[in-house]
């Protein structure tokens, strides 16, 4: 095999960014600790944010008030902690990515160190000797620099603050799991001086609806977050042989997801090779991918907090078998009809009735049912929800709307031991794609620019790609669970 020092002119032609790479800016350290810098150049505009929160105040009654916390640091083990990332709910209105943080909406207007305001940010303050160990803050003139809230106050005065209001209606719009510490004070606070809370869950639902229509803005985002998905799809394609171990392909993939900017994964990576290919979420990534596997890859990277959502199935060996061949195309007809049939007005479960015709005639056709009241068999799941600060975004599965983003994602697995020809056995397929609802129709985000015809992936899969150019310790398929050592 191949040393990785040698394909380092390989690894610069296969895996050049998709997005563009804004520079960094080197931290500068003062005498009061660290100056704050703005890393990327294309994240959502503070005017957009505002005119988000200016909406979201429309929907609250006289006197009313919104609380909104953002998630704390979850353990991971010990003295670490999983990676942080805001709760959607907060990011959505403020852009700000910190912990610790809370904003409170007024419908009417509050005195605030002299000043009316009807939004307040808290944040924590700067701390010179923390931030050398934990990160560096915005700090609270920054924050109001960065984000243009009208008051942003430190968290130190959040009890304070709140004592001088008293709404006569109240919303919490979501308490993440694990608050502790200062967030989980705030939320204390106000169960015990403005009562139990939630009371008005309306302005929820408004916000709901907003966040399933994305802007210009948003729709960029999601691009640059779908066309790094595809380009990982791709390496995937290419790289797959038997002898590989799911691992491979997940690394594979999120390699490719960062090095085209994104954060994280929108999910975690599902890579199921064989009998995985039929668990709908399975994550362990630990089998050997065998010759006459069919892989079931349902991965997407996360840009700026914006998902992308695609499936891709293939066989292992690059070729479909008559089998595997008849089950995605049944799949693949289905996919094709239930994304044709989103369009503005339409009925937010129409793919799924779609697909599940299409699936139940090409499965009795096969005589792998007898009947359509069969069919939950082998597609046991929904096919569509919204796309955008989550996978699984919010909305009010209403009729379709212009802007909105959608999944269309219909497959069929068929587990060993099932009531039909074996030669079926341990064939699972999804084919998913991210699609955009338009006024004139519906575009296919992912999907046109990822394959999805059967000699399209063939094609692909007859090349090289970068998963087959990195060297490893040893061969994975010759590793012993024990080691002997010799003294």
């Amino acid at each position: 095999m191949i040393g990785a020092f040698a394909l380092l002119p390989v690894f610069a032609t296969l895996v050049q960014p998709l997005v563009g790479q804004p520079g960094l800016n080197q931290q500068k350290a003062t005498g009061d600790g660290f100056e704050y810098r703005l890393h990327d150049t294309d994240k959502i505009s503070p005017a957009e944010f505002k005119a988000r929160r200016m909406k979201f105040r429309e929907s609250l009654k006289p006197g009313a008030a919104a609380l909104l916390v953002t998630n704390p640091l979850h353990q991971r083990s010990n003295d670490t902690d999983f990676p942080f990332r805001p709760n959607s709910y907060f990011w959505y209105l403020t852009g700000c990515e910190e912990q610790d943080s809370a904003l409170l909406i007024l419908k009417d207007p509050v005195l605030v160190n002299g000043d009316l305001t009807d939004e307040i940010l808290f944040v924590k303050e700067k701390n010179p000797s923390g931030e050398t160990w934990t990160g560096i803050l915005m700090g609270v003139e920054k924050a109001k620099e960065i984000l243009k809230v009208q008051s942003v106050q430190p968290l130190k005065k959040f009890n304070d603050v709140l004592s001088k209001i008293s709404p006569t209606a109240f919303t919490l719009v979501e308490q993440p799991d694990g608050l502790s510490g200062s967030v989980k004070g705030f939320i204390d606070f106000v169960n015990t001086n403005w009562g139990k809370l939630p009371k008005d869950s309306a302005p929820i639902s408004a916000l709901n609806v907003a966040r399933s229509i994305k802007s210009p803005a948003e729709i960029d985002l999601t691009w640059k977050s779908i066309k790094a998905t595809v380009a990982a799809h791709k390496e995937a394609l290419k790289s797959c042989q038997p002898g590989m171990r799911e691992f491979e392909i997940k690394s594979l993939v999120e390699y490719i997801f960062g090095k085209n900017g994104c954060e994280s994964v929108a999910y975690g990576s599902i890579v199921g090779s064989g009998v995985h290919s039929c668990v709908l979420h399975y994550v362990d990534s630990r089998k050997l991918i065998e010759k006459n596997d069919m892989l079931c890859m349902d991965v997407g990277g996360e840009y700026h907090g914006y998902a992308s959502d695609v499936t891709r199935s293939y066989p292992a060996n690059g070729k479909f078998s008559p089998a595997q061949r008849e089950i995605y195309e049944i799949v693949r007809e289905a996919q094709e009809a239930g994304v044709q049939a989103c369009k503005p007005g339409a009925k937010f479960n129409v793919t799924g009735q779609i697909a599940q015709q299409v699936i139940s005639k090409g499965l009795m056709k096969l005589g792998i049912i007898k009947s359509a009241s069969e069919t939950g068999r082998y597609f046991m799941h929904g096919t569509t929800h919204y796309v955008g600060l989550d996978v699984h975004d919010t909305g009010d599965y209403g009729p379709l709307r212009e802007n909105q983003i959608i999944t269309v994602e219909p497959g069929i697995y068929i587990k060993e031991g099932s009531p039909c020809d074996p030669k079926y056995w341990n064939i699972g397929v999804r084919i998913e794609d991210t699609v955009l609802i338009t006024a004139n129709g519906v575009i296919n985000m992912s999907g046109s620019m990822l394959p999805r015809s059967i000699s399209e992936i063939e094609g692909l899969m007859a090349q090289k790609g970068l998963g087959n150019f990195v060297s490893r310790i040893e061969s994975l398929s010759e590793q012993k669970s024990v080691h002997h050592f010799s003294h």
